[in-house]
């Protein structure tokens, strides 16, 4: 069976372990083909991808295939959208997006199955091979909407004939007091390991403070983002269960 995986980094960083600084030992989908033998994986992942990026991607034939796109729209102000949009496949929000996308693949198969599945909460991202690149996390809303209220307009518009979305946001349980255990940072000249929400409002310098997420830092995440193996095994479950239920 070849499972067709639609994603942004959550998604690429399976096959490019070097770029989590090898925090990670495997990602979500090599545990998921452990849990289910037989799936040859054409991993599409694109790091950094909204749904915006995928309207021009070619997609390819398969007999399953997953998304899990949403938290880069959200850094990015890009609008939620209607189920409306999602049905009827109108580009410029992230529902319509999708919805193209679903509508792309199914000129590939009409009976393949779709999971659309929604993305989790994130901390402060810091990324640990260019810590200039950094943004907050989902505690606040960024372009006036919040992670959580996509997370949660995906799993509610994304379902249909042969689409079953999956709420990761809710089954994961990522939140702000596991994202990660501490952020390391500089307050008042000395370094301390802040929980959240203590290291909030504390600023982060990265051209001269040290990377504020040191190995033992990582809980559900190893950079306030990217998900740890501890964070990759709860969504491998999770996946591999729905998978197991639609495959019967």
């Amino acid at each position: 069976m070849i499972w067709c995986a639609i994603g942004d980094s959550f998604t690429y960083l399976n096959d490019h372990l070097d770029e989590t600084g090898y925090r990670v030992e495997k990602g979500y989908i090599s545990r998921v083909c452990d849990k289910i033998p037989g799936l040859t994986v054409n991993n599409m992942g694109i790091n950094g991808s909204t749904t915006e990026d995928w309207l021009s991607v070619e997609i390819p034939k398969a007999d399953l295939y997953t998304i899990l796109l949403g938290t880069n729209d959200w850094h990015r102000h890009i609008p939620v959208g209607t189920k409306e949009n999602f049905e009827k496949a109108e580009v410029g929000t992230i529902l319509g997006n999708l919805g193209n996308l679903v509508e792309r693949i199914r000129e590939k198969t009409s009976v393949a199955p779709i999971i659309i599945m929604n993305p989790v909460e994130r901390g402060d991202f810091v990324y640990i091979e260019d810590p200039t690149n950094h943004a907050h996390g989902s505690y606040a809303p960024d372009g006036g909407q919040w992670l959580s209220d996509i997370a949660d307009s995906i799993f509610g518009a994304c379902r249909g004939d042969k689409i079953y979305p999956v709420n990761l946001h809710q089954l994961c349980g990522f939140n702000q007091k596991n994202i990660v255990h501490f952020k390391k940072l500089k307050r008042n000249g000395t370094y301390e390991e802040l929980q959240y929400p203590d290291y909030v409002d504390v600023p982060y310098n990265p051209l001269e403070d040290e990377y504020p997420y040191p190995k033992e830092a990582a809980f559900m995440t190893y950079d306030g983002l990217h998900p740890s193996d501890q964070g990759c095994e709860i969504i491998a479950d999770i996946l591999a269960e729905t998978l197991k239920n639609i495959l019967k």
